[in-house]
């Protein structure tokens, strides 16, 4: 018999392509065009791409900042 199972549910500080799009609530087209820009910058050893969690974090934000700079919608 084993014990219980720990389960932790929180965003691992570097995530995959995949996984950073899916976190912002993108495609991979549009982490691509975001990586194209400049706007994010991603990290590895040139086999393996990773992004980190407070880069994408601050996009997010910067997202929110813009839509409430905007106002209401008519």
């Amino acid at each position: 018999m084993t014990g219980p199972v720990l389960r932790i549910e929180f965003a691992p500080a570097l995530m995959t392509r995949e996984l950073a799009a899916y976190y912002i609530s993108g495609s991979l087209r549009d982490l691509d065009r975001l990586r194209e820009s400049k706007e994010i910058t991603p990290v590895g050893d040139g086999r393996r791409v990773m992004y980190r969690k407070s880069e994408l974090d601050t996009y997010i934000e910067k997202i929110r900042e813009r839509a409430a700079s905007r106002g209401p919608s008519a």
